[in-house]
């Protein structure tokens, strides 16, 4: 009888110690997956980017798309999370936004996103020329001062706020996001601490103030 079990065991521990060898071959597949996923630079991510954004994170009026290019990266992490979370792009008037939300979520980790973040920042600022017929930057320096309190008197923006810079932005795409939080297009979600704020100034400001202050904006150093 104890013969019989000892023949019974045998079986049994080699088929253990086979399981046992599957699961660590398993498990560095897994890891190796892991790694590949977690080598993938910021280079090659942003590629899925470019047909909008360029090549050079140029942006494009025509798919109203920013110029992105030296953008902090905390800027663009924080605008990909808002995306990825919904509290940015889910009205079915944002067309753009519904665009960035789906296109954002296609970054499968926070490495990712800070890595495609941190390359959009390496890319060289690029200077485009104004867009909004008869912008004027002189008013809208005096119509800028309701915005500077969080942005800045010099545009920079406010890293510890997540206040995103705007010096040197596309004068086109501030004032497209002007009006969109006038519109209730934008700052509406309630995970959205900063839409109610935005969207109080965006209240005080007049057509003409929008394209001034965008004016304004874009003549500004980043």
């Amino acid at each position: 009888m104890r013969v019989k079990r000892q023949l019974m065991g045998i079986p049994f521990v080699r088929m253990m110690a086979a399981a046992g060898g599957l699961t660590g071959v398993l498990t560095m597949t897994c890891c190796a997956r892991s790694s590949v996923a977690d080598s993938i630079s910021g280079a090659e991510l942003f590629e899925a980017c470019v047909p909008c954004h360029g090549a050079t994170g140029e942006g494009s009026t025509t798919v109203g798309a920013p110029a992105i290019a030296g953008l902090p990266a905390w800027y663009v992490s924080a605008q990909l999370e808002r995306f990825q979370t919904g509290v940015r792009g889910h009205h079915a008037d944002d067309v753009e936004g519904l665009r960035m939300q789906a296109m954002s979520r296609q970054l499968r980790s926070e490495t990712e996103t800070r890595a495609v973040a941190s390359y959009v920042a390496s890319l060289p600022h690029v200077t485009d020329a104004a867009a909004i017929s008869g912008g004027d930057a002189a008013a809208g320096q005096r119509a800028y001062l309701v915005c500077a309190s969080c942005h800045g008197v010099t545009g920079s923006g406010f890293e510890a706020g997540r206040v995103p810079p705007l010096a040197g932005m596309n004068d086109w795409y501030v004032a497209a996001q002007i009006r969109k939080f006038q519109n209730g297009v934008r700052g509406t979600m309630p995970d959205d601490a900063f839409g109610p704020v935005m969207r109080n100034v965006a209240a005080s400001l007049s057509a003409d103030d929008v394209n001034q202050v965008a004016a304004y904006v874009h003549a500004l150093s980043r």
